[in-house]
């Protein structure tokens, strides 16, 4: 497009000059000054022709042929060039094969049930969102999609590994060998990390065992659960607390108890006060197995059970 505008620019500027300094001394043409030029050459070139503006020049007259054969060709060539852009932009769009424009952005990896619960807790946080999946996924407002693989770094650009803040790899649903899944979740975070070492890298694994070799690459590793989606959430906010939870739980602080029906008519604010007077820090509450943080909303509380620590 850049060099059908640049043709296109060239051929007015030619004409309007060429024009004025072939007319300008013909008393009876309309060309005088330069302005008059101008409005000349977009009639002839749009092809609108109003006639207001004579030329009576056998040089002018010649000169002026060309300009409307030159300048109808560069005007339809970038007229194509724009078009051809907003097709491809639109079809990239469909297709997930576009590059991702956002900067400071969060990229999710791998679109998988955990990946889909996190994407709703971050939409609704504001954040700039792109998702790089092989397969097609519901095409929303909310993100930008790339369709490609996680472990292909043409891909990783492609969704705009070298502006992004933060990457979530999650772990592929796939009937395989855990271990040989989390190897190339572990992989994915190595590439991500040598084309961009400011990244935040926060990835699901699948295998407790995996950790070891993950921790020299991934910044947060979250093992796959109930809670995966939390302690992702979580770790965009709050570095380092998958880490945290994770040793709350071995040291058997963390305690879940039902909620009751009395309870259940309170606002999580009013919970959390008398929790708290009662010596309890709440962290998180738990319904229908989804397990979400604490927040003194004035909401009620209608959840199953709550997730607390002793003071």
């Amino acid at each position: 497009m850049f060099k059908a505008g640049m043709l296109l620019v060239i051929v007015i500027i030619y004409s309007v000059f060429s024009e004025y300094y072939l007319e300008n001394n013909i008393a009876s043409s309309g060309i005088h000054n330069l302005f008059t030029s101008l409005w000349w050459t977009m009639q002839t070139i749009t092809t609108v022709g109003y006639g207001d503006t004579p030329v009576y020049g056998e040089y002018g007259r010649i000169n002026g042929m060309a300009i409307m054969l030159i300048g109808i060709g560069s005007l339809g060539y970038f007229t194509a060039a724009v078009t051809t852009i907003l097709i491809d932009s639109r079809l990239a769009a469909r297709l997930g094969d576009k590059m991702a424009v956002e900067k400071k952005h969060i990229i999710i990896c791998n679109y998988n049930d955990t990946a889909k619960k996190v994407l709703d807790e971050i939409s609704a946080a504001g954040y700039d969102i792109v998702i790089l999946n092989q397969d097609d996924i519901p095409q929303k407002n909310d993100y930008t999609f790339i369709k490609g693989n996680f472990l292909n770094e043409n891909d990783l650009i492609k969704a705009g590994i070298k502006k992004a803040s933060i990457i979530l790899i999650f772990s592929k649903n796939e009937d395989r060998d855990s271990m040989a899944i989390d190897a190339e979740t572990i992989l994915s975070a190595m590439i991500a990390r040598r084309l961009n070492n400011a990244l935040r890298i926060i990835a699901e694994i699948l295998n407790p065992s995996s950790r070891m070799h993950a921790e020299p690459y991934i910044d947060d590793i979250i093992i796959k659960g109930d809670v995966s989606s939390m302690l992702i959430y979580s770790s965009i906010n709050i570095p380092g607390m998958p880490e945290l939870f994770n040793e709350m739980l071995k040291s058997g602080r963390m305690v879940e108890d039902d909620i009751n029906d009395v309870q259940r008519n309170m606002t999580f604010k009013e919970f959390l006060e008398i929790m708290q007077k009662n010596g309890k820090t709440v962290i998180g509450f738990r319904k229908n197995d989804v397990i979400m943080l604490a927040n003194a909303s004035d909401n009620k509380v209608d959840m199953d059970s709550y997730i607390y620590i002793n003071n």
